[in-house]
């Protein structure tokens, strides 16, 4: 069966049910998509976008390590079964899939790996066919899908991908490049984040665009600011999907220094664990690590709104960040491979100290990372990409213009009343 058959029919049907049952955009919330690597920050945009009222979904190819079932809404086989009755569907599967979200969904959120039709004929078309459809689609990186070696600046973090990933990484390297082209060139949307240093673009520049459910991310009441390593053992969480990545024998080697210097510290590495089960640990841990390479992850995120001091790193030029951005309010404390002894030992000694960050890190998280942030970025994204309004997201986060500050105290305001 020639492979633009199945399309063809398909994409014919489409365009009458999409005439039909597509929205009008004045006035009229956008139907959204989330596709389609299982990333559990997607969930948490969902949720936040349905809380505000839009109907959002998310679809995923399946689970990952760290995600269970119920996580998201759909799975490709789920769209795949809903048209069982008809023949030839295993030929067709990814074509039913993207008919089904074709007709249901006007914009669509997509990570650079690709959507529905990736391992299809059209993989590098299907912005071009949704676009013909008048739907709308905003791209964002979470890591592997950007990462390039070629393009790397920073070595350190260049021998981790290589350690974790290098039979892979050099011979995916030209293809991922292409679909970063490809999605640059054709997305409405590509949003930015700390580590782009292969992005060719970007329209908006926050320093991280993840997200959880804040109310979820609760210091325990019980908890208590106390412990100095001396009168009382203090707990430490690392939580690596990549070790060479997030140094963690680095942090490690720390520990047991400060161990060997008569300090009491738990070292609580956390790995291959479900999200809710990380969660539980972290309720009561004092100090999160992360470690990365460049800025910081969902872990980051989490223990910040946890009322947790985090210690991440924030290697090469942030200036971009730092300038146009909100970096310089980010309370996470900076250190790298060899400042990580200095900084654990004071944190430990200062649970003050610790106080203080964690009560910053919880603000932070609740005005960049929380539904809310999630409902006002998303919410000027559409403004401009599906209704059509003058809306500068390049300048949404600048510190000087104060723009989202503004957005953020009327969104807070509109919520208390």
């Amino acid at each position: 069966m020639p492979a633009a058959f199945p399309l063809v029919l398909l994409l014919l049907y489409g365009f009458a049910r999409s005439k039909a049952v597509s929205s009008a955009r004045t006035g009229v919330k956008p139907r959204v998509a989330w596709v389609c690597a299982p990333i559990i920050n997607i969930k948490y945009g969902s949720e936040a976008l349905r809380k505000a009222g839009y109907f959002s979904r998310t679809v995923v190819f399946g689970t990952s390590a760290i995600t269970d079932r119920p996580d998201f809404d759909l799975y490709r086989y789920d769209l795949v079964a809903l048209y069982r009755r008809f023949p030839l569907t295993l030929v067709i599967e990814p074509y039913i899939a993207f008919l089904h979200l074709l007709v249901h969904f006007d914009v669509f959120h997509f990570f650079y790996d690709g959507g529905i039709l990736l391992n299809t004929p059209y993989a590098f078309l299907e912005l071009q066919i949704l676009r013909r459809f008048g739907k709308k689609v905003v791209v964002m990186p979470y890591g592997g899908d950007v990462h390039v070696l070629s393009q790397m600046r920073n070595p350190v973090y260049k021998f981790g991908q290589l350690y974790h990933y290098g039979r892979f990484a050099v011979p995916g390297m030209r293809f991922r490049m292409r679909r970063i082209e490809y999605f640059s060139t054709h997305a409405d949307c590509c949003v930015g984040s700390a580590a782009f240093d292969s992005l060719y673009r970007w329209d908006l520049l926050p320093v991280s665009y993840l997200a959880i459910d804040t109310a979820l991310f609760r210091a325990p009441a019980d908890y208590r600011y106390e412990s100095d390593g001396m009168n009382a053992p203090v707990r430490v969480a690392h939580t690596p999907n990549h070790r060479i990545i997030k140094g963690t024998e680095y942090i490690a080697a720390a520990i047991e220094r400060l161990k060997s210097e008569g300090f009491q510290v738990e070292f609580l590495l956390l790995e291959n664990l479900k999200n809710t089960e990380v969660r539980r640990v972290l309720e009561h841990c004092d100090v999160l690590v992360e470690l990365l390479v460049s800025g910081y992850g969902l872990s980051g995120i989490e223990g910040m709104a946890l009322a947790k001091p985090v210690v991440s790193n924030f290697q090469g030029d942030t200036s971009a960040l730092k300038y146009y951005s909100y970096l310089d309010e980010c309370p996470i404390v900076r250190a790298d491979f060899e400042s990580i002894y200095d900084k654990l030992k004071w944190l430990i000694q200062n649970p003050d100290v610790r106080r203080e960050l964690g009560e910053k890190g919880r603000r932070y998280a609740e005005k960049y990372h929380s539904y809310a942030s999630q409902q006002i970025i998303w919410d000027q994204v559409y403004r401009k990409i599906w209704h059509g309004e003058e809306v500068d997201l390049m300048l949404l986060f600048h510190p000087l213009l104060g723009r989202y500050a503004s957005l953020y105290q009327q969104h807070i305001a509109t919520a208390a009343n």
